[in-house]
């Protein structure tokens, strides 16, 4: 798959990518990129992520009022914006339903990923926030918070909230964090005790 070369594209792209990887089920998630100068691009609300269409995506500024686009913006808009605002080295935010993720959050408050080495060394221990009311104010700014933290967090019963220089860095680290959780539980079924 060759990721697009314009924010847009781009994605669109990565959209079709956690889909392709069973990181989101249809119209699960957001993904966002900085446009710069108070700026974001954002899937808009309801869309399948992997059948997006330029259409399917609408500027916004940062105080999450739409620019242009023709349909409603992503619930989770203002996650988004208040981890742009506090956070100057973020270009790009994915929130995705990667299922192990979530269903290891339900029943932590953090993920203790250490005795797997990718685990130790990209990780250690993953936070797990309290579980919100999607799309509120109060989860957009827990998860900001969290964003300044770490790079990658997770939303109990809710999926994985990772940023990046760009969106191919926020997609390799949930990827990496869903492949280290499915080790980690099938270790745990296996050998139950470790």
């Amino acid at each position: 798959m060759e990721i697009g070369k314009n924010p847009g594209e781009e994605i669109i792209s990565f959209g079709r990518l956690l889909y392709d990887k069973n990181l989101i089920a249809g119209r699960d998630g957001n993904i966002s990129v900085s446009l710069g100068e108070g700026k974001v691009l954002i899937t808009a609300s309801g869309v399948h992520k992997g059948l997006m269409e330029q259409a399917d995506l609408v500027e916004i500024d940062l105080d999450g009022k739409m620019v242009s686009g023709t349909r409603k913006p992503s619930s989770e808009a203002m996650l988004h914006v208040e981890t742009y605002k506090k956070l100057p080295g973020c270009r790009a935010i994915i929130h995705a339903h990667a299922p192990w993720s979530t269903a290891a959050s339900l029943g932590n408050d953090s993920i203790d990923l250490t005795m797997l080495a990718e685990g130790r060394l990209l990780f250690g221990r993953v936070e797990v926030l309290q579980a919100m009311e999607p799309g509120s104010r109060e989860l957009a700014r827990l998860s900001s918070e969290a964003a300044k933290r770490a790079q990658i967090h997770i939303l109990k019963a809710h999926g994985v909230v990772a940023w990046g220089k760009d969106l191919m860095d926020a997609f390799c680290l949930i990827e990496a964090l869903e492949q280290n959780i499915r080790i980690l539980g099938l270790g745990r079924a296996c050998f139950p005790g470790t």
